[in-house]
């Protein structure tokens, strides 16, 4: 048996069966048509008289997102913010699911090693969440060119478009760890919840001004252009992904997986 093909294939398929990569594909749509839409009140003013307090904010929103360089930076905040949650339901979907249906003694039952099962799992992860990056940004030009923004150059669509891939990149580093909650919780309830939980000391710790040193803050500092962030907190992001690849690892390697 070629252990990793096999692997990947069949985590392809249970992936895909499921429905859950289209249902988080659909999920990925909600902030960019919901950001489209504000800025698309503010310059209506006919409809935004209508809409009392969500013209307020989409007036708000429209003085900071007034050409493509800007909106697409705020594209990029949006697959900083929205992509860590979405990526953290295909990360607990991958790995929680073996102990939700009780099929875990039958996976590590295969004559196949542990390392092996594990590396087809993240790499359906990274595949899913590349995907659901794409999604997104491409929506967010598709709705980008209905509002009609100005300074559309090529230059600006492929900068905007390194910023998204990178800030969805740090985004997937820092959500590797989640693999070892979904498995230690065995399922899915623990990791969404200690997500929700991160994103709450994300705002906190980033408030005191010591984001640039908490890994989950990163990704959304780097999608705002902030200067704070130094090759250190790129540094903590890449040693938080690869700490949460190992633990995984080696809790699936070593610990007790009796159900």
């Amino acid at each position: 048996m070629n252990s990793l093909p096999d692997m990947l294939w069949i985590e392809l398929r249970k992936a895909v069966r499921s429905g859950m990569p289209l249902w988080t594909a659909l999920g990925s749509l909600a902030m960019p048509l919901g950001v489209a839409f504000l800025i698309f009140v503010s310059k209506n003013p006919q409809i935004s008289q209508s809409l009392g307090l969500i013209s307020a904010k989409a007036n708000l929103l429209a003085y900071s997102a007034t050409d493509w360089p800007i909106y697409l930076r705020l594209s990029a905040e949006i697959a900083g913010v929205g992509g860590f949650l979405l990526f953290i339901l295909a990360i607990s979907w991958v790995f929680g699911r073996e102990f939700a249906d009780g099929t875990v003694k039958d996976l590590l039952s295969v004559p196949v090693p542990r390392s092996s099962i594990l590396l087809a799992k993240f790499v359906v992860v990274a595949l899913w969440s590349a995907l659901l990056t794409v999604v997104m940004f491409m929506i967010s030009l598709f709705m980008g060119e209905i509002i009609r923004l100005p300074g559309g150059s090529v230059h600006a669509l492929l900068q905007g478009g390194v910023l998204v891939g990178v800030t969805a990149g740090l985004a997937l580093a820092v959500t590797l760890p989640f693999a070892l909650i979904a498995s230690v919780g065995r399922g899915y309830l623990l990791p969404i919840g200690l997500a929700i939980l991160t994103l709450i000391m994300t705002n906190v710790v980033t408030i005191a001004g010591w984001g640039e040193y908490f890994p989950w803050a990163v990704p959304g500092l780097y999608a705002q252009g902030k200067t704070s962030l130094t090759p250190v907190s790129c540094g903590i992001v890449l040693l938080t992904g690869l700490a949460g690849l190992m633990a995984t690892y080696l809790w699936w390697k070593f610990s007790d997986q009796a159900t």
